[in-house]
């Protein structure tokens, strides 16, 4: 085993939970030590779930990229295997940067974005291989570049190869810049995943009517749900739109129909896939069931100031989630295999909820939260975290339909985020409180909300209120 290799698994084997370390989540990915970002090679293999993740080991920031390697059984419980990858060649010494996994004849291979670095500080992006060598699925030959450069008209920022198999032949998508520095997302097609052939841009700036979409985009990943090819991804550079699109860098998806033959992608609309403050890089992956199932990373590029650094990491990675296509927009839900983390259960309903009234309860920061309201007159409003002065704010207006997520009474994080829902008179939320994070699904996941929180103490309140009335018909607190 190589150093660079050998140096990042005696971090792994070395690392533990402090137990003064009340942000540590119990249930989400975070890294053992140093800083996590983009999920990768997403794959189930064997009846085995595989999550690699962007790792860099030795300190909270960006610096040369690994593939860190966890496993699970059950999509909730994951455990840490040996580094996959390490800028340890020399088309990829400047980072193993992302992309996805695939199995080519019984053999997991993982396809990624060597980056390097020339003498003048140059990039130069290669679309790499490597392959699994032994039963364990623990150690990696690189196969090396198999896509050497970018195509004419395009800057080095070409990376994040998503492939997938359809007909008979293999094909990815990758994040681009043209030479006028705007956005695209470019297809290649292979029919054996190792000559590939440059199809054409297929979404971006300047193509289907898009004009001012951004000058990069990241982490593109195309896909099927009930007969529609969705592309999600994050372009780099937006403007907001109404309430969409207000993060540094955002996220979110087309829905559509790709031509393979012409290699032409009809779609809508690009909407936000979550909507709120710490969500990027998501990828897909096809389960042995059926299920398109979804992880992301917690965290937007260039924001890494968060009080975990002071103890020693940065970063999670989401719940994973199962993606629906309903009347055309895509719906996310947590996996039901979440429910074999529920323990101890807290019953506050049903009941009527009136303005003179609140609902309060507290325990650990490590719980779900099932609350369902009918009848919402007025303003319904949720806090989390309530320490002191400090708390995180859920507000639903049931005369304008605005939902909102507020931080600006959190200590470390601030600002709000907030959508317009259809249905006006009534709330079904789901909401995961993992320590340091918050993950809310709302009706059923027709819109989600996803960012960090970091509390003062283990343990907080939860207020319930209605500045008029509504019927709470289930809230449910489940420890985890």
């Amino acid at each position: 085993m190589n150093s660079l290799l050998n140096q990042a698994n005696t971090i792994l084997n070395q690392a533990n939970d402090s137990d003064d370390d009340h942000w540590r989540p119990k249930f989400h990915i975070t890294p053992p030590s140093g800083l996590l970002n983009d999920p990768n090679g997403f794959i189930q293999f064997n009846g085995q779930y595989h999550l690699f993740f962007q790792w860099h080991p030795f300190a909270c920031l960006h610096g040369s990229k690994y593939w860190a390697h966890c496993t699970s059984d059950d999509l909730i419980h994951w455990d840490f295997k040996p580094t996959a990858l390490a800028p340890d060649a020399s088309f990829d010494k400047n980072g193993c940067y992302s992309g996805s996994a695939f199995v080519l004849n019984e053999q997991l291979h993982l396809f990624y974005t060597g980056n390097l670095k020339d003498e003048a500080g140059e990039r130069i992006s290669t679309q790499c291989l490597a392959k699994a060598v032994d039963a364990k699925l623990e150690s990696y030959e690189k196969l090396g570049p198999v896509i050497h450069c970018q195509p004419q008209g395009f800057t080095a920022h070409f990376r994040d190869p998503k492939i997938w198999h359809h007909d008979g032949r293999w094909y990815c998508v990758l994040g681009a810049q043209t030479e006028q520095l705007t956005g695209q997302v470019l297809l290649y097609s292979s029919d054996d995943a190792q000559q590939w052939h440059y199809n054409g841009p297929i979404a971006g700036n300047g193509i289907n009517g898009l004009t001012d979409f951004g000058y990069m985009f990241e982490c593109p990943d195309l896909f099927t749900l009930n007969d529609q090819d969705v592309l999600i991804g994050c372009p780099q550079g937006i403007a907001p739109k109404g309430s969409d699109f207000h993060n540094r860098h955002n996220n979110g998806y087309f829905v559509g129909q790709l031509d393979y033959t012409a290699a032409q992608y009809t779609h809508g609309e690009f909407y936000p896939l979550d909507r709120g403050f710490e969500f990027y890089a998501p990828q897909t992956t096809l389960a042995e069931d059926g299920r398109r199932l979804l992880s992301a990373w917690l965290g937007i590029p260039d924001e890494d100031d968060q009080p975990t650094v002071e103890h020693g990491w940065i970063h999670a990675l989401s719940l994973v989630r199962s993606l629906h296509l309903v009347n055309g927009k895509v719906y996310q839900r947590p996996v039901e295999e979440h429910k074999t983390l529920r323990g101890e259960q807290f019953d506050f309903g049903p009941q009527e909820l009136n303005a003179n009234q609140e609902l309060t309860f507290s325990g650990e920061n490590c719980f779900e939260l099932s609350l369902k309201a009918t009848e919402v007159e007025g303003l319904l409003t949720l806090r989390l975290a309530e320490i002191d002065e400090h708390f995180v704010e859920i507000t639903f207006d049931s005369a304008t339909g605005v939902f909102k997520l507020d931080r600006s009474h959190a200590l470390h994080q601030q600002g709000s985020r907030e959508c317009i829902l259809s249905n006006r008179d009534s709330l079904d939320l789901q909401i995961f409180f993992d320590r340091s994070i918050l993950e809310i699904f709302v009706n059923n996941g027709e819109e989600v909300f996803s960012g960090r929180v970091f509390p003062t103490q283990l343990h907080s309140n939860t207020t319930v209120t209605s500045s008029k009335s509504c019927i709470i018909k289930e809230l449910i607190r489940y420890d985890y």
